[in-house]
């Protein structure tokens, strides 16, 4: 993944969201789940390459949106 930690998760699919366009992001998904419309989302694939994913809210359940707001794992465990 790319060196932004914020992802989407669609099932076994997972793309990072760019810094800049996080609010947007979240918005438009929220809109599609809500609207049961389609989203245009502009994310990064595995190698950091953008991409244009569609989101189908009127077939979705569900959608992970990670932040990483939680605390930072350890960088190394003793042992």
């Amino acid at each position: 993944m790319s060196t932004s930690r914020k992802r989407v998760i669609v099932g076994q699919s997972e793309w990072a969201i760019h810094d800049a366009d996080v609010e947007e992001v979240l918005g438009k998904i929220r809109s599609a789940l809500e609207n049961g419309s389609v989203a245009e989302l502009t994310l990064l694939d595995s190698a950091g390459r953008q991409v244009t994913v569609y989101l189908n809210g009127k077939v979705l359940a569900t959608v992970v949106v990670d932040l990483n707001t939680g605390p930072k794992p350890p960088s190394e465990i003793s042992g």
